[in-house]
Formats: structure tokens, sequence, C-alpha cells
């Protein structure tokens, strides 16, 4: 590829990173409180399974 089509496909990318990742971070969700929490096993079942 000659010069002249390097630098614009170049420049777009970095421009098009750069967009792209403040157009996420001002978009981002706010962490939800969680509905389900998984339950803790009991002891046994866990010495069974590493037998």
């Amino acid at each position: 590829m000659e010069n002249e089509l390097l630098l614009p496909l170049l420049w777009t990318v970095v421009f098009g990173v750069i967009f792209g990742l403040g157009f996420r971070k001002l978009t981002k969700k706010n962490p939800t409180n969680k509905k389900w929490v998984r339950p803790p096993t009991p002891k046994s079942q866990e010495t069974s399974k590493e037998e």
C-alpha cells in the first residue's frame, strides 16, 4: 500500500478505537443487586467429590 492510503486508514482506526472506548465508558451500566446467590455446599458433598 502507498503512504497516501496508509495514513488515513491508520488515523481512522486510532480515532475509532478512542471513540469506541469513550462511548463504552459513557454508556456503562450501573451494577445491580444480585437476586439469587448460590447456596453454600455442605461439607459432606465436597469430600465425596474429591474421592
